[in-house]
This record gives C-alpha cells, structure tokens and sequence, in this order.
C-alpha cells in the first residue's frame, strides 16, 4: 500500500462499505426483531441484550445479530485499508479484535441470571467487555489520526462523539454489576444493565455506520472526474 498511487479510485472501497452496511442493516433488523418477539413485550430498560437467547425468538437471533455485526466490521476496515485510511496497525487491530469478540460472545451464551456461572457464561462476559472497550478506543485512535488527513478530517468529530459515549455507557453498564449492599446512582442498580448496555451498542453501530459513510464520501472524493459521471 505504500506504493499506491495517491489518484487511483478505491475499487474496492465502496463495495466493501456497502456490504458493511448492508450486515449493520440486518444486525439491527434482527436486533429489533429480538427485541419485538419477547413474550412480555419489548423492555429495553432491564434484560440485557444477550439475556433475549431465553426467549424463543431471541434463542435463534441475538447470536445471528452478533456475528452479523462482526461481519460488517471487517468489512468496514478492509474499506479503510483499500482507501488508504489513517487507521495505523493499532487502530485496525483493536477493530478486529471487536469482530471476533462478538462472535465468540455469540457461539458461547450467558446462563440466566442468578444461577451460578459457568466456563460458558464467564467466557461470554469477557469477550464482550473486551469488544465494547476495544472499539471504542479504536475509534479514539482513528479520529486522531483523522484529523491530520484533509480527506478524513471531516469525520474525526462523530467518530469521537460515537467513542466517548460507547465508553460512558460501557462504563455505565459495567458499574450496575458492581456489588453494593444498597444500590447508588447507577452503581450496583443491575435492573438497569439493559438500558446502560443498549446505549454503547447504539454507539459502536453509529461509528461503524460513521466509517462506512466515511469510505463512501473518501472514495467518491479519491475518484477522477472522469469515472464519476
């Protein structure tokens, strides 16, 4: 890549971004639909999203969801890269990393709360607390380096808007599990994992959606006049 002509079009940019946000698209689809089919009606405020596998329709989606998401954040980065993005080894590690968290987080499930934990189940949280942190801070690095780059500075503000909130929430979600013998804010208050975890995944899919619109806008800009009719 070193070598690249710095006016050649990305040929592969715009259809890997697209395909990216076509898998964001039915993550979130599925998602929704998770959500919709519970039997007691959609509670976005206490179970959270993973606790849907116990009911019948979230037991075949939420993983189906989860693998989609990683799908579309390779797809993401090998647009960035075939681009020439600022994204730097760092940045394109900790999204990978993101990716397979998500699925490993989907192929192992949570136990139902208050039974005991097994391997299965503390694998699960792990993975998923690392890929809630990692894409974050991924998206920390990109926007500083992207605002060095006249071609991507215009998206470094949303990319760091959509990573601070993913760890305020994160931080959030992980402070609800805190043992407390009387819960205080948010500290301790487990009836609203839900809702504090829903928040950070809303975020880590605005900033993939963010450096799929990225590539888009990046790409058309990359082309020659005379290749973009």
């Amino acid at each position: 890549m070193g070598n690249a002509d710095p006016t050649s079009p990305c040929r592969l940019a715009r259809p890997l971004a697209g395909a990216g946000s076509l898998w964001i698209a039915c993550a979130v689809a599925i998602a929704l639909a998770s959500e919709l089919g519970r039997p007691s009606g959609i509670d976005l405020i206490h179970p959270t999203f993973s606790e849907l596998i116990f009911t019948t329709l979230g037991a075949r989606l939420v993983g189906i969801s989860m693998v989609m998401l990683s799908f579309a954040s390779i797809c993401i980065i090998f647009a960035l890269i075939d681009c020439q993005a600022p994204t730097g080894r760092l940045g394109r590690m900790l999204i990978g990393v993101w990716s397979v968290a998500l699925v490993v987080a989907a192929i192992f499930p949570p136990t139902p709360v208050g039974t005991p934990p097994v391997w299965y189940d503390t694998l699960h949280r792990y993975a998923a607390l690392v890929g809630f942190v990692c894409l974050p801070l991924a998206g920390i690095r990109l926007a500083r380096r992207f605002q060095t780059h006249a071609r991507w500075c215009r998206t470094a503000t949303a990319v760091r808007a959509c990573s601070t909130a993913s760890l305020l929430g994160i931080a959030a979600f992980v402070s609800t599990f805190v043992p407390t013998g009387q819960p205080v804010w948010l500290v301790g208050a487990r009836q609203y994992s839900g809702i504090t975890e829903r928040l950070p995944l809303a975020s880590n899919i605005a900033l993939l959606a963010t450096l799929a619109a990225a590539v888009f806008s990046a790409s058309r800009r990359r082309q020659p006049a005379s290749m973009r009719g």
